[in-house]
């Protein structure tokens, strides 16, 4: 619907001042407007006229703006806005509002899923985002060529590794547009591990999938055969080996079904659904007694999917998609990107749509579906998914701890860690000096704590769901008893308008370790057992 464009007043060289009296309970979108120039908007806000703000409804609109603009204009915005949940940022959680401007946060029920969005800022948006999206462009497929290629469309090369080299050589911002397609790692290349295998990027990139689900993995196109001694199994020949699972089967999460490791061929054989490596071979035993095929049995590799050590040279990084169709799927081991030192600026990691499953290849490793660590900065996950982890699912670090780690999570999954039984496998963790945003994400069945961050973190949460935790105390001898939101040390959350659903009365909703604190606004009666520092905002 057209908006209604009514001017504000200048009252101060960046105040602008507007009479409510007839916008009592409306929701405004408060836009800084160059007429002189024909760009559009230079900024937004929203701002919600209601007795939520200040407690007591206003005859007088002020906004303060952060830079002198010639004008400000008041618009009526739509009602799928107006019917949001909305949500200011709080001032204790310490947010960078002049680097990454986010004023609002809110989220809408789309048939009893919640949909958040952000105000006021967007790594889409970036400059740093728009320099890749026009720098050089570079086209890789899985049937490409890296040796014949031009790295074209019409003539793609067959590896991110050399559109990465094409990309550094040109010593410019890139987007590298893979189509969609499953990239294997023996045929095609189809993992990332940098510096390595892979060559590190020297370069701000955007990686960029195009036409479909682009599905990568530390996975090789394989031919099984049958085996004739152990004659219910087929096997094919290869010497590293962390997890295999079923993609035509699927648990009540979307996710593959896992075969049962083995203790040994002959038990392998025995036993339907299992797996068994004696170092050489692979043996598996379907589920149904059926061949066992590429589409039946995902044999992951004990090695990192996508891994990027930045070392003392981070740049800003994006993982997108071009159109609604499109998506990536990350398989059979961890996201990984963190640098051993910052870089002389603040950098951006921003991915959407982008999941990664079955990060549990070795049961004596506890690997994260998301893992970040010492990155000065931004890092934005957008309609992302973790799921069958063998650690945490997303999990951000900041270990330097010298400079903070701004990390948003908006309309995330992260569900079934603690694959291999292991401890503290949580849904969603920060961990030193990190400060999050997180809407409308949706947390469950995580073992060891769906929600529990640790050291001084701060974390908003808005119209998000922690639900279902087992805990690590009754399953591998852990220290966490079923808990959807917890902290350790002085960690701080404020939840807002967030579902906190315990699978029993007796599990905790919430449990706050000493010197940390939980602030609630706007929260439905919890079930379970409270503990702790608890406060209201």
């Amino acid at each position: 619907m057209p908006f209604a464009h009514t001017a504000l007043a200048r009252t101060g060289s960046n105040e602008f001042s507007y009479r409510t009296n007839d916008l009592q309970g409306e929701v405004l979108a408060v836009s800084y407007f160059d007429p002189a120039k024909v760009i559009g908007l230079k900024a937004m806000d929203i701002i919600v006229v209601t007795a939520a703000i200040g407690g007591a409804r206003p005859e007088v609109l002020t906004v303060l703006v952060t830079a002198t603009v010639p004008s400000v204009v008041v618009q009526a915005v739509s009602d799928s806005l107006r019917d949001s949940s909305l949500c200011l940022v709080p001032a204790g959680l310490g947010w960078d509002a002049s680097s990454y401007p986010i004023s609002l946060v809110s989220y809408r029920d789309m048939g009893g899923v919640r949909v958040g969005s952000i105000s006021g800022y967007s790594p889409w948006a970036s400059a740093e985002y728009l320099s890749c999206r026009g720098g050089t462009q570079i086209y890789v497929s899985a049937t490409g060529s890296d040796s014949s290629g031009a790295g074209t469309i019409g003539s793609p090369y067959l590896t991110v590794n050399k559109a990465i080299q094409i990309a550094n050589a040109a010593g410019q911002p890139a987007t590298i547009w893979l189509s969609a397609g499953a990239y294997f790692r023996n045929a095609s290349g189809g993992y990332i591990n940098a510096p390595g295998s892979t060559t590190l990027p020297t370069v701000p990139f955007c990686l960029m999938a195009y036409g479909g689900i682009v599905q990568y993995g530390c996975i090789d196109n394989y031919t099984f055969v049958a085996d004739t001694t152990y004659t219910n199994t087929h096997k094919i020949a290869r010497s590293s080996a962390g997890a295999v699972y079923n993609p035509s089967l699927r648990d009540s999460f979307g996710n593959a079904v896992m075969y049962t490791k083995a203790v040994s061929a002959a038990a392998c054989n025995a036993r339907p659904g299992s797996w068994y490596t004696d170092g050489t071979s692979v043996y598996v035993n379907s589920f149904d007694g059926s061949a066992v095929t590429n589409a039946t049995a995902s044999v992951y590799l004990t090695s990192d999917t996508f891994a990027i050590n930045w070392g003392s040279a981070p740049q800003h990084f994006f993982m997108d998609v071009a159109d609604d169709g499109s998506s990536w799927d990350l398989l059979g081991s961890r996201v990984k990107i963190i640098a051993s030192a910052y870089g002389a600026s603040p950098k951006i990691i921003a991915m959407r749509r982008v999941s990664t499953r079955y990060a549990s290849s070795v049961s004596a490793d506890a690997w994260n579906g998301f893992g970040f660590d010492n990155w000065w900065g931004l890092i934005w996950l957008e309609s992302c998914y973790a799921g069958r982890a063998s650690a945490d699912c997303i999990n951000f670090h900041n270990t330097l701890n010298a400079q903070p780690l701004y990390a948003v999570t908006l309309n995330c999954q992260g569900v079934d860690a603690g694959v291999f039984g292991s401890g503290s496998n949580n849904g969603l963790t920060l961990h030193e000096n990190v400060i999050g945003i997180d809407v409308a994400g949706r947390y469950r069945y995580n073992q060891g704590g769906t929600l529990r961050n640790i050291n001084t973190s701060k974390m908003l949460a808005h119209g998000s769901t922690f639900s279902d935790d087992r805990g690590d105390l009754y399953i591998s001898g852990g220290l966490v008893p079923p808990t959807e939101v917890g902290t350790l040390n002085t960690a701080q959350i404020w939840l807002s308008e967030c579902t906190l659903s315990p699978g029993s009365d007796t599990a905790y909703a919430i449990n706050i370790g000493s010197g940390g604190a939980v602030f609630l606004r706007n929260m439905p009666t919890v079930r379970g057992r409270v503990s702790g520092s608890i406060g209201t905002w």
